[in-house]
């Protein structure tokens, strides 16, 4: 884990509160893995997972409060990392489903192993994306309820998201979830990010962020 700093190459917004940053400086890094960003708003660093924008890397960012809004502002960011487990896609055809904040993640884990995106959100994009695009929730519903042939899937999203494609996918295929939201100071040692699973408490910066389905929801 090292320490660098980040100087901004591109900034896309894609909806009114969410936005992808590509950088110039490259880092090695697995599927899914992240970086914790320093902002001035807090003592502790922010967590965002590492992805891929125009062959750069990349981060998304969805503005909740001053230290995302900060992170979008600046045009040089001091960074650590790569955190957590890295993501080995299982053996078959897979797909992942995440919030367009997670698109830089998609775009280099669709890379790396040819997986099928699908990208759900709550309103259109401001660009064209290259991966089906579904909004609303009822959208978002009818694709869970649709998709077949699959061996494994990998959500990214809110709780209440993972959720219910958990519940609507857990019968077809095996299904990974990462934990994403609950991620801490990056290492484990504040215990922010601890989750409770069937094998025991699992701290999702370092065991995670990426769980199978059936260790949380039984």
């Amino acid at each position: 884990m090292e320490n660098f700093s980040l100087t901004r190459s591109e900034l896309v917004q894609l909806t009114a509160d969410t936005f992808i940053i590509s950088f110039n400086e490259w880092i090695d890094f697995e599927p899914i893995q992240f970086i914790m960003i320093e902002t001035e708003t807090s003592i502790v660093r922010k967590p965002f997972g590492l992805g891929r924008w125009n062959g750069k890397l990349a981060i998304g960012v969805q503005i909740i409060g001053p230290g995302t809004n900060y992170i979008v502002q600046q045009s040089v960011l001091n960074a650590h990392g790569p955190c957590g487990k890295g993501f080995v896609p299982p053996e078959g055809k897979g797909a992942m489903i995440a919030t367009p904040a997670c698109l830089p993640m998609a775009l280099d884990l669709h890379k790396r192993c040819s997986c099928d995106v699908f990208i759900g959100s709550l309103e259109e994009l401001s660009i064209e994306i290259p991966f089906p695009l579904v909004v609303g929730d009822e959208a978002f519903l009818s694709l869970l309820r649709s998709l077949e042939g699959y061996d494994w899937f990998l959500v990214i999203g809110s709780d209440q998201m993972e959720k219910i494609s958990y519940d609507a996918l857990k019968d077809k295929a095996e299904v990974f979830v990462s934990f994403n939201e609950y991620m801490a100071c990056g290492i484990g040692a504040c215990r922010g990010c601890a989750k409770e699973t069937k094998n025991g408490l699992k701290h999702l910066c370092i065991d995670g962020p990426v769980l199978r389905g059936e260790e949380v929801w039984s």
